[in-house]
């Protein structure tokens, strides 16, 4: 009797004979034992979640840098463009034209400022958004959304994104994965505000930002980048008021105003009271500020009278010079601005209306 022997055909694909075959090969020259650990994968980027609103306030476009022309910290302008500052006609290109404004501004503390805008102009909002403005009317109705003087808002200013910043996305419809690079603050807004639920977004660490005195921080995770962000929030002045000339040039503390106090003899070279000029009754007088608290000036004959000088930061940095001799000097002088200069540092000093301006006189 004829015996017939079953045979089985497996049809195996190339791939995975191969694969097979490297197991094996793998398998019989190690004899050791393995054992593969996978690293744990980063958490996505979840639209609603809170660092994603923390990431989208830091990314909001601050409005604060052109209060001098819109008093508003939720909306910029957008430059180029054309104005009046008290009469004088002004092309405005960029940032540093601000100083022109203010320098204008500056030349009387007696009138009333004003600033004629040219329109049509555009105007940048919060969230990134542009907009024509046609009128003074349609700039006030903008400008009345924004919160108030140095009233809090949603915009985080302490902390600054360091751009690019490489996104890797995952559709799980279509099942494509895809990069994106951010380059920018509306490029990172707009990005979370069109996260749709059906992708899977994860940031690709390291990234870093930046403080706002300059630190680098090099953030490796989400949940890093949403503790250092709330760390910082509260943590700088975020210059939304609308007093344009106050930080000119006054940036250092108060040692560093009374080191430079001490520094050299002084001398009024301009003094504005009530309206009128008293820079003539202090010619030839020569001011010291010493450290103990004592100052004395000297005029032209040789006469010595004492007072007293002492610095504070109330408000800002502040200068109290006393002289029972000199009583039209003898005030709480609010510091306007310190400007070195080739002839010595001047100091311009104020107290409401009223104006001293020094000049160092180091031999």
């Amino acid at each position: 009797m004829k015996r017939f022997k079953n045979t089985v055909v497996v049809k195996i694909s190339p791939k995975i004979f191969f694969i097979f075959l490297f197991l094996l090969v793998f398998t019989s020259c190690r004899k050791e034992e393995f054992r593969f650990e996978e690293a744990p994968e980063e958490a996505p980027l979840i639209k609603t979640s809170m660092v994603a609103n923390l990431i989208q306030r830091t990314a909001l476009n601050d409005g604060s840098e052109d209060n001098i022309i819109d008093l508003a910290n939720c909306i910029s302008v957008i430059l180029p463009m054309e104005l009046e500052a008290n009469g004088v006609l002004l092309i405005i290109n960029d940032e540093d034209d601000y100083e022109t404004i203010e320098a204008i501004f500056d030349e009387s503390d007696s009138d009333t400022d004003t600033l004629v805008i040219s329109y049509p102009i555009s105007i940048l909002l919060d969230d990134h958004t542009e907009v024509t403005i046609n009128n003074e009317n349609e700039f006030n109705n903008y400008r009345d959304n924004c919160s108030g003087e140095n009233e809090d808002d949603d915009d985080i200013e302490c902390i600054d994104f360091n751009f690019p910043i490489t996104l890797t996305t995952y559709n799980t419809i279509t099942e494509v994965l895809d990069s994106k690079t951010i380059n920018n603050d509306k490029d990172f807004y707009e990005f979370i505000d069109d996260i749709e639920d059906h992708i899977i977004v994860n940031i690709n660490f390291p990234i870093e930002l930046t403080l706002f005195d300059g630190t680098i921080l090099t953030i490796n995770s989400l949940d890093e980048l949403e503790d250092e962000i709330e760390d910082v929030i509260d943590d700088c002045d975020e210059d939304d008021d609308f007093d344009f000339d106050d930080d000119d040039n006054i940036s250092g503390s108060e040692q560093e105003l009374i080191d430079l106090l001490v520094q050299c003899p002084w001398e009024i070279y301009e003094l504005e009271i009530d309206d009128q000029h008293n820079e003539d009754q202090f010619n030839g007088y020569k001011f010291e500020f010493n450290n103990n608290g004592t100052a004395t000036t000297t005029n032209s004959t040789g006469t010595v009278f004492n007072g007293t000088w002492s610095v504070t930061t109330n408000s800002g940095l502040r200068v109290t010079i006393q002289f029972n001799d000199f009583s039209i000097i003898s005030n709480v002088w609010r510091v306007h601005e310190i400007n070195p200069e080739d002839d010595g540092t001047r100091i311009d000093l104020r107290n409401f209306e009223d104006e001293m301006k020094l000049r160092q006189i180091c031999p």
